[in-house]
C-alpha cells in the first residue's frame, strides 16, 4: 500500500484545519464536511460531530465503508456571520485536497 492510500472500510481520523477569517476562528461559525469519492455517495459530518482541538482546528471521525473507491474529496460547508449584514449568515464553500486515495484490498 502507497503512503497515501487506505483500504476501504478504514475509520479515518482527519483534522480539519480552517486558517481565521480576520477575527472570525472556526470555533464562531457553524460548519460541516461532506467527504466524498463521487458526489452520490457522500458522508456529512457536522461540527458537532467532530472533536474540537483548538479554535481552528477539528477532528473528523470519517468510515470509508460506503464512499467508493477512489481519491477521497472534502467540500466545506460554512455559515459565516456576515459584517456588512446584520443578523445575516453567509454561506462560503471550500473545497480541500486530501491527496488520500481509497482503495480495495486485495
Amino acid at each position: 500500500m502507497k503512503k497515501n492510500e487506505c483500504v476501504i472500510g478504514t475509520q479515518l481520523k482527519l483534522n480539519i484545519h480552517i486558517d481565521p477569517l480576520g477575527s472570525l476562528h472556526a470555533s464562531d461559525y457553524d460548519f460541516e464536511c461532506k467527504f466524498f469519492v463521487f458526489q452520490k455517495k457522500a458522508i456529512t459530518i457536522t461540527k458537532a460531530e467532530m472533536v474540537e482541538i483548538d479554535n481552528d482546528n477539528y477532528i473528523a471521525l470519517v468510515d470509508t465503508t460506503s464512499l467508493g473507491i477512489g481519491n477521497l474529496h472534502i467540500t466545506l460547508i460554512a455559515q459565516i456571520p456576515d459584517s456588512d449584514f446584520e443578523g445575516v449568515l453567509r454561506r462560503e464553500i471550500v473545497c480541500i485536497p486530501t491527496n488520500i486515495d481509497i482503495v480495495n484490498c486485495i
